[in-house]
Parts: structure tokens; C-alpha cells; sequence
């Protein structure tokens, strides 16, 4: 978990630094832009967020709170 909790302070650093051109090509890729990266690990830790929770509701060690 820590190295998780690090990348994404990490990600979070990088995206709040205000020198940062979040529409600049990543040197290493293959015009992929900062913005484009930041948004494919947010939407990707998301998705497994949710599969968590589904698997948790599912074995019924989770409760809804609406």
C-alpha cells in the first residue's frame, strides 16, 4: 500500500505544480500528454475501487449508506 499512497502523492505533485504543462508530450512517450496519464490513473483506480466494493458487497461485508 505505501507504494501505491507514493505514486499517487507523486501523480498528485506532478499535476498540482503549476509549472507543469499538463498538454506537454511525455519525453519517454509516444505523445501521450501529462493530462491524458493523470486521467487514465484516475479512471483506472477508480474502476478497481468500484470492483472492491462490488466484491465486498457481494461476501456482504459492506453496507450501503443510503
Amino acid at each position: 500500500m505505501n507504494g501505491f499512497r507514493s505514486d499517487l502523492q507523486s501523480m498528485i505533485d506532478l499535476v498540482s505544480d503549476s509549472s507543469t504543462d499538463l498538454f506537454a508530450s511525455i519525453p519517454h512517450g509516444d505523445g501521450q500528454t501529462i493530462l491524458r496519464e493523470a486521467l487514465l490513473v484516475a479512471d483506472h483506480n477508480a474502476y478497481h475501487l468500484g470492483q472492491l466494493v462490488f466484491l465486498r458487497q457481494c461476501l456482504g461485508i459492506w453496507e450501503p449508506t443510503f
